[in-house]
């Protein structure tokens, strides 16, 4: 039993510490978020990073992980969810990802975008995490997609897989731009242009 209590003890410490890097991270930068910063605002004794991850840059892709997984299970829960019409699973999609970024004030963007914007060109480890990491998110609206006459949003010239990631990257740019502006004008542009029926 106090293997059990122990092991669940280191992993809900180190849970926490990624939860605390991941909201760091997003607000600020990866570069700026140090050691000791993360450990007093987890609440961990100081000293005790390194038992939990061998490196900062360690650490940092574990946050890249423990991000991409929460958002790989949120998009699949609503875009491979058939009782619902693949065209409004697709718009809920972007819509919801639209509501937690107003509610974040529209101040901090996807933990992605900043990571491969500051760190993909620059740091091959993180660069060949983040590759994976879009790629597997396209896919799980490709397949969403697939079910869609894609005319209805304006890329039926495109493959399921060109479509997905057209997507992508317009999302991508309009959160890019939403940091600068600090309202969510460049994302109701997005959803605007994407969808028919718009806020």
């Amino acid at each position: 039993m106090a293997r059990t209590r122990n092991a669940e003890t280191y992993n809900d410490a180190r849970d926490k510490l990624l939860t605390v890097g991941m909201n760091l991270i997003r607000s600020g930068s990866y570069e700026s978020v140090g050691i000791n910063h993360i450990l007093r605002e987890g609440q961990i004794p100081k000293g005790s990073f390194y038992h939990y991850f061998d490196s900062k840059e360690g650490f940092g892709l574990e946050i890249a992980r423990h991000y991409h997984a929460q958002q790989i299970k949120s998009a699949q829960a609503i875009l491979l969810d058939r009782e619902v019409p693949a065209l409004e699973r697709l718009r809920k999609f972007f819509e919801n990802a639209y509501e937690d970024f107003e509610a974040r004030g529209f101040s901090q963007g996807c933990l992605m975008c900043n990571l491969t914007t500051e760190l993909a060109d620059a740091e091959p480890n993180f660069q060949a995490v983040l590759q994976t990491h879009w790629h597997e998110l396209s896919g799980v609206i490709a397949t969403c997609i697939a079910e869609i006459d894609k005319a209805d949003i304006g890329l039926d010239h495109l493959s399921d897989s060109e479509a997905a990631d057209w997507l992508l990257n317009s999302w991508s740019g309009a959160l890019t731009r939403m940091k600068a502006t600090r309202d969510g004008a460049p994302l109701r542009l997005f959803l605007k242009s994407t969808f028919k029926e718009r806020k």
